[in-house]
């Protein structure tokens, strides 16, 4: 009988009504879905380095919060004022893609297009430095305090189009010097508003909330900048024209 449990990888649990067997692989699931999402990525970054890492290969390895995990993983590189050149056009329409899909109940997954294409090595080794960093931080502070109002469906799909518009604004291709907080600030929008509705937390999703509105007014502010900048000019350029007449 010991055999036989062994063999089938079963382990004895006490019950009350006595001892019942419960699987090692069901036990291991159990312990991987409670593992901390930093512990989680760097484990597989870590794990993963002799194989190309693509997003769809983290959605089939990671458990039911693999996309929250993913969206977490693609707004990393950003934390820092500085990021990489390029990298947001891919990543922001990556995380768009996959809000939208869940906010409409539909498995996460990306296009091969954008699933399938490895990560580029220096993302990686961004979200190993600086990324893992923040999501410690974080962890530290986030708690499942559930509300019932984050699983209604409205709920739902308004967290999805909220995280998309704000991917979309983090895609822009500005460059940090000198639009320094054009990637940064809505990628921590990203991460918290992702944080929050992984682990259900209806305390912190109001600072992810309010971190949204820092970012959103970011933007705001830098166009009516822009465009006041523009007035300034036309109302010059026609200045000199007059005179030119």
């Amino acid at each position: 009988m010991n055999r036989r449990n062994d063999r089938a990888g079963l382990v004895p649990e006490e019950a009350p009504g006595g001892i019942r067997m419960t699987s090692l692989t069901q036990t291991e699931g159990n312990e991987s879905a409670h593992e901390p999402l930093s512990r989680q990525l760097e484990r597989l970054l870590r794990g993963r380095s002799e194989q190309p890492l693509t997003a769809n290969g983290l959605l089939a390895a990671t458990g039911g919060r693999g996309g929250w995990l993913v969206m977490v993983l693609l707004a990393l590189p950003f934390v820092a004022w500085v990021s990489v050149p390029g990298l947001s056009t891919v990543a922001g329409p990556m995380i768009a893609i996959l809000a939208l899909r869940m906010s409409s109940g539909r498995v996460p997954r990306l296009p091969a297009r954008l699933g399938e294409r490895p990560l580029h090595p220096r993302t990686r080794q961004a979200i190993l430095t600086g990324g893992l960093r923040v999501c410690r931080w974080i962890e530290k502070v986030i708690r499942p305090r559930r509300t019932r109002w984050i699983r209604r469906p409205w709920a739902r799909r308004f967290h999805g189009w909220l995280i998309a518009f704000l991917a979309m604004l983090m895609a822009l291709p500005l460059p940090s010097p000198p639009f320094f907080g054009s990637n940064t600030l809505p990628s921590y929008a990203i991460i918290l508003l992702a944080f929050s509705l992984m682990e259900e937390d209806g305390w912190m999703i109001w600072a992810a909330y309010l971190m949204s509105v820092v970012a959103i007014g970011y933007f705001v502010a830098l166009g009516g900048l822009v465009l006041w900048h523009l007035s300034e000019w036309m109302d010059l350029l026609l200045r000199l024209l007059w005179w030119a007449g």
